[in-house]
C-alpha cells in the first residue's frame, strides 16, 4: 500500500487515501504481470538458444520479446513512481528554499501528468484503429496489434493515476517526502 502522510503527521482525506490505495494496487498487480512476462521472455530466449544449438528455431522469439520488453517497460512505470525507484534529477530542487519545494514537484506532477495524458489520448487512437481493422504484426506468428495497444494503454493509465495520487496527496498534505533514487 502507498505511503500516505507527511512529515510532520498530516494525513490526506480518507478518499484521497482511498485512491492512492486503489492505485497501489492495480500498480502491484501490474508489476506482477511484468514480473511474469519477465520470466517468460527468459524462458523463451533460453529456449530459443538451446533450439539453435540443432539448427532450428521457434521464429518467432524476436518479436515476442519486443513486444514483451515494451510491455514491462509500460506496466512498471506507475510502480517504479510509486516505489521511488525512478531515476529524478534533483539538482534543481535541491537548490531550493524547502517551502519552494512542494511548488517545484506539483510543477513536475502536472507536466508529466499532463505529458502523460496527450500520450493516452494518442494511444486511445491508435488502439481503436488497429481493433477496428484487425491489424496484425507481418510476422509468421501474426499477433493482433490491438494486444500491445491495450497494455501499452493500461500502463500509460496507470502512471496517470499515480501522478494524480502524487498531486492529490501534494495538494492536501504537502507530502515531499517521497523516496528518491539520488544519483
Amino acid at each position: 500500500m502507498a505511503r500516505v502522510g507527511s512529515r510532520d503527521g498530516s494525513k490526506p482525506p480518507p478518499w484521497v487515501g482511498a485512491v492512492a490505495a486503489v492505485s497501489s494496487r492495480l500498480n502491484a498487480l501490474a508489476a506482477i504481470v511484468a514480473a511474469a512476462l519477465l520470466v517468460a521472455m527468459t524462458s523463451l530466449i533460453i529456449l530459443e538458444i538451446g533450439l539453435r544449438f540443432f539448427s532450428r528455431s521457434t521464429y518467432m522469439t524476436d518479436v515476442l520479446v519486443g513486444h514483451g520488453v515494451a510491455a514491462i517497460t509500460f506496466l512498471a512505470m506507475a510502480w517504479g513512481l510509486e516505489k521511488g525507484t525512478m531515476i529524478r534529477v534533483s539538482v534543481l530542487t535541491q537548490r531550493l528554499p524547502p517551502r519552494m519545494r512542494p511548488w517545484a514537484e506539483g510543477f513536475a506532477v502536472v507536466a508529466a501528468a499532463a505529458a502523460t495524458g496527450f500520450l493516452l489520448s494518442y494511444e486511445w487512437q491508435v488502439l481503436a484503429r488497429d481493433f477496428a481493422r484487425g491489424t496484425t504484426t507481418q510476422h509468421i506468428l501474426p499477433i493482433p496489434l490491438w494486444i500491445p495497444d491495450a497494455i501499452f494503454f493500461v500502463g500509460l493509465s496507470l502512471l496517470l493515476l499515480q501522478l494524480l495520487v502524487r498531486l492529490l496527496l501534494l495538494l492536501t498534505t504537502r507530502f515531499d517526502d517521497e523516496p528518491t533514487l539520488v544519483l
